[in-house]
């Protein structure tokens, strides 16, 4: 940016009778940056709304100052509305009169940092539809003292579900049951894959393998969860608000140990029972994908790239959800972990509920 505005000086000086003074703040603008992502079964949603600020002097101590960053009680009115086929429809369920859900002003703590540790964001607690992926939730953001609006809208992710994570092939079978004991760490290069069909209105799946396991210490237990991260894929439907295209995270046994040995803590005092896994698959709506994706790319411009789906202001307002499958590991996956030379240092106890040597 400094060089970008070193080349303007020096193009204004070349011209007689032209001023080389470059004043850096534009007239002031009306903007706000927005961030919310809803999530059907959230008891709970919070929207954070904040002014685009600029001026004179140190931005840490803009940022700092809440007067700044967040506008004052009473501001703003903050509503979600929800339309289909181009028409305003109720947001209660069983279906009412009322067309609006109107978010509060609230106060949050924060930890202390740059910026204010007191955050205002506006909450509700209203319940959202979670089984038409046809409708739209419009944000409405009103300046109750200049009448300015911003505005944004998302569906909300649509039903899915992780298919059997196995070893290849063997997802599409029949006889598949969930009571199924996985090998999750399968040797000699050996691959296990998990598929989903990619929901409505999702942009970006990521799926997580969280061991749960208990550490045993001197008679004192406590169960821990470790969360291993099995990659992150843009789902490729021709009209992505519609969903289902088929779509896989595989990997490998060894990769998997190698993971699980970086993350789960050395303890020598300390042994290990591994309890089971669950696969998290977290699903993003197409808007935070392409917000996530643009934003931290990078670029040989000297403008960096920004993407909004704000009408009006900057950042995101999209859709999240996330599903959990539980699964018990075999018995000849416990007695690698416990055995591998990768893990062993790991202290895991095998099937027989015994410490093997570590080579």
């Amino acid at each position: 940016m400094g060089r970008k505005i070193l080349f303007i000086a020096i193009v204004f000086a070349l011209f007689a009778g032209c001023s080389n003074k470059l004043n850096l703040l534009a007239p002031y603008k009306e903007m706000v940056s927005v961030y919310g992502l809803l999530d059907q079964d959230d008891p709970i949603h919070y929207i954070r709304i904040e002014r685009v600020f600029e001026g004179e002097g140190n931005a840490y101590t803009f940022a700092s100052n809440p007067d700044s960053v967040y506008f004052n009680h009473g501001d703003l009115k903050v509503t979600l509305e929800r339309w289909k086929n181009g028409y305003q429809i109720s947001v209660d369920q069983p279906a009412s009169s009322v067309k609006e859900i109107v978010l509060t002003d609230t106060l949050l703590t924060a930890s202390t940092g740059i910026f204010s540790a007191n955050e205002r964001v506006f909450k509700t607690n209203h319940r959202l539809y979670a089984n038409d992926s046809m409708a739209v939730y419009k944000l409405v953001i009103h300046n109750n003292k200049t009448g300015k609006e911003f505005t944004a809208q998302t569906g909300l992710i649509g039903a899915f579900q992780l298919l059997a994570p196995s070893t290849p092939f063997n997802y599409l079978q029949s006889n598949y049951q969930p009571s199924f004991k996985m090998n999750i760490v399968p040797g000699n290069g050996g691959q296990v894959t998990c598929v989903y069909n990619s929901p409505a209105n999702s942009g970006v799946c990521s799926l997580d393998m969280q061991l749960i396991y208990t550490d045993n210490n001197g008679g004192s237990n406590a169960q821990k969860t470790a969360t291993i991260g099995l990659g992150t894929l843009y789902p490729s439907p021709s009209t992505p608000s519609m969903g289902g295209s088929r779509e896989d995270f595989t990997y490998i046994g060894t990769s998997l140990l190698a993971q699980i040995a970086n993350t789960i803590p050395v303890d020598p005092n300390t042994t290990r029972n591994l309890n089971y896994v669950q696969f998290v698959l977290s699903a993003g709506g197409v808007d935070v994908a392409l917000y996530n994706q643009v934003n931290s790319s990078t670029s040989l411009s000297q403008s960096k790239a920004n993407y909004t789906n704000i009408n009006g202001g900057v950042g995101v307002f999209s859709c999240r959800h996330q599903i959990v499958m539980q699964r018990a590991v075999s018995d000849i996956a416990l007695d690698t972990l416990a055995a591998n030379k990768q893990t062993c240092k790991l202290r895991f106890l095998n099937h027989l509920n015994v410490l093997p040597p570590c080579n």
